[in-house]
């Protein structure tokens, strides 16, 4: 989805409802460097006048005044210091906080298709690069460029008091300078922009090779890898450096114009000086002032440049939270699921206008009942069964549970009412407990153990040294396949749903296990309908009725035992024997 392109502005205007919720500590850390820049402003006439007042009038008693201010300004200046950075300090924690919350937010509402699009290292980076490029954002290119302006008007209104010459010249610098920057600042963020999107694909694919580190040995593929990895590191680094060179050819062209005017105005200070028409105060101020003018101007230019490369990470941001959301999802009646009936009328879905999943897919599904579905991957069985739990919503036709329309009730109660248990079950690295609280939040022990039970987790329960309270591990790291299906089966007891969804749940079992699970499902399915994604004919054979999808459509549809003696297809699907004793082909 198209959003907004950011830009100075816009971006101020996205941040500053994060500025907001911590705006007394922005204000406070504000005048704290307004005061630092304030006191760089007023130094160089204070020196002035001190200089001055002894060389010219020999007044000792106005000196030692200044000098006593001067200090006391200081030692006030160290306490300011000290107390913005706290302020500093404590943003930075609560600023990066509060955005890193939306964006997590932004995570679990975004739009299921679009999830599925996401890459794990850009969200990644979206968490935990991009947010603190926020907090930089306004600190420099909001706070310090304002203070930098500041001092940049005060240091040429100034110098036009004292002497108009000087002022003239020093006005000449900053429109070139303004005009240098501006123009290299759309390319840098251009290449700001690639490199962003470069960097979020590879280091989403850093993630995946980390992840199947041990599959890439095994298939000794690690030349074709490393190639991979070099290739890619180079275009980063190409890219970068075409951006750091942009960055340095315009400060250095900036360097030679301020080098140009430092020249202009040593000479014009050389003849005001012969011409007797120019004190050694005046003299300091004016050289320490255009010093300040060159610092202003430098600073105020990078930061420029700067924000063109946060501007571009913030973006990615911006566009993750105006992401397609669950929010979109208009249902608000209650699902009240009585039998389990569940009805497909002409459902048809795309992920986009060339890829039609789901076409005029037609089917019913009686409650209590035990139904397979079945296809090649890719024939949108998958998408047909997670349309039941709101993924997904029909761009034509309608999915009724019980003569209810599932468009019209809310995704709160349709996931209430129906479980799912995957082949990658979730587990993480914490208690058994913790674990199948997922299903039930609020369950007590003696449910949670009960319903381990259930699941044919008694016998791992006494072996383990805490019980429920054991770790397990990351991801479940000390349990077999069949322990975590357990698991997922134990979180479902604990929810108690009326429809159940197993999505291909027993696949990357071995057949001792796979057994052991389809005996624990034959308790857990009794008066509950159960929808069986499935590869293997062990897991359809165990349903009352099936379906097989062939490229979005309903191929066919009958009692599995009665489809392997007559149906092709189901044959073919399932590379069965015919009678000749020939083998089909696999079709997956």
């Amino acid at each position: 989805m198209a959003t907004e392109k950011l830009n100075y502005y816009t971006t101020i205007k996205f941040l500053f409802k994060y500025i907001a919720m911590h705006k007394k500590n922005y204000i406070l850390f504000y005048f704290g460097w307004l005061f630092d820049a304030l006191l760089k402003i007023f130094t160089p006439i204070m020196f002035a006048v001190m200089i001055d007042e002894i060389v010219y009038y020999n007044n000792i008693d106005v000196f030692l005044k200044i000098s006593l201010s001067f200090v006391i300004m200081l030692l006030f200046a160290c306490v300011i210091h000290f107390f913005c950075q706290a302020q500093y300090a404590y943003l930075e924690i609560m600023f990066t906080f509060d955005i890193k919350k939306d964006v997590y937010k932004a995570m679990q509402a975004a739009q299921a298709n679009y999830m599925s699009d996401a890459k794990t290292g850009d969200i990644i980076n979206i968490i935990q690069s991009y947010s603190n490029e926020c907090m930089v954002f306004v600190i420099r290119n909001i706070i310090h460029t304002i203070n930098n302006l500041l001092s940049l008007i005060v240091y040429i209104a100034y110098i036009l008091v004292i002497g108009w010459q000087f002022g003239l010249l020093m006005l000449v610098s900053v429109p070139i300078s303004i005009y240098i920057t501006s123009k290299f600042g759309r390319k840098v963020r251009n290449y700001s922009d690639e490199k962003r999107v470069r960097y979020d694909a590879y280091n989403g694919w850093l993630f995946e090779m980390f992840s199947g580190i041990r599959d890439i040995r095994m298939l000794g593929a690690k030349n074709r890898v490393n190639k991979s990895f070099i290739r890619q590191q180079k275009e980063l680094y190409r890219l970068g450096i075409k951006n750091g060179l942009l960055s340095l050819t315009s400060q250095n062209i900036i360097t030679t114009v301020n080098l140009m005017m430092h020249l202009s105005i040593f000479s014009l200070c050389a003849y005001m000086a012969f011409k007797n028409n120019m004190t050694i105060g005046i003299l300091t101020v004016i050289l320490a002032y255009f010093t300040g003018i060159t610092e202003r101007v430098r600073f105020l230019s990078e930061i420029y440049l700067e924000a063109q490369n946060r501007i571009s990470s913030i973006q990615r941001i911006y566009d993750f939270m105006h992401s397609p959301t669950e929010k979109e999802w208009k249902g608000t009646e209650e699902l009240r699921v009585t039998n389990g009936d569940i009805t497909f009328r002409d459902v048809e879905f795309a992920y986009n206008q060339r890829n039609q999943v789901l076409k005029g897919v037609t089917l019913d599904i009686q409650g209590g009942e035990r139904f397979a579905l079945c296809g090649k991957s890719g024939s949108g069985k998958t998408t047909l069964a997670y349309m039941l739990i709101g993924f997904y919503l029909p761009q034509h036709g309608e999915i009724e549970i019980d003569g209810q329309k599932l468009s019209e009730c809310s995704l709160k109660s349709i996931r209430q009412n129906i479980g799912i248990v995957q082949q990658d079950i979730l587990v993480f690295d914490g208690s058994v407990k913790e674990n199948l609280l997922l299903g039930k939040k609020n369950a007590t022990d003696e449910e949670v153990i009960a319903a381990c039970e259930r699941a044919g987790l008694g016998e791992l329960l006494t072996t383990l040294q805490d019980g429920i309270d054991t770790i397990i591990g990351k991801s479940g790291i000390g349990l077999s396949g069949g322990q975590k299906q357990r698991i997922a089966i134990a979180r479902i007891y604990l929810k108690d749903p009326k429809i159940i969804i197993f999505d291909e749940a027993t696949s990357a079992l071995d057949r001792e296990t796979e057994e052991q699970i389809h005996q624990t499902w034959s308790q857990m399915l009794a008066g509950r309908t159960a929808i069986i994604i499935a590869h293997n004919q062990s897991s359809v054979m165990l349903c009352e009725k099936m379906a097989i999808i062939d490229n979005g459509r309903l191929d066919e549809a009958g009692v599995p035992s009665e489809l392997a003696k007559k149906s092709d297809i189901f044959r073919s699907l399932f590379a069965l024997k015919d009678a000749r004793g020939e083998e089909q082909s696999v079709a997956n």
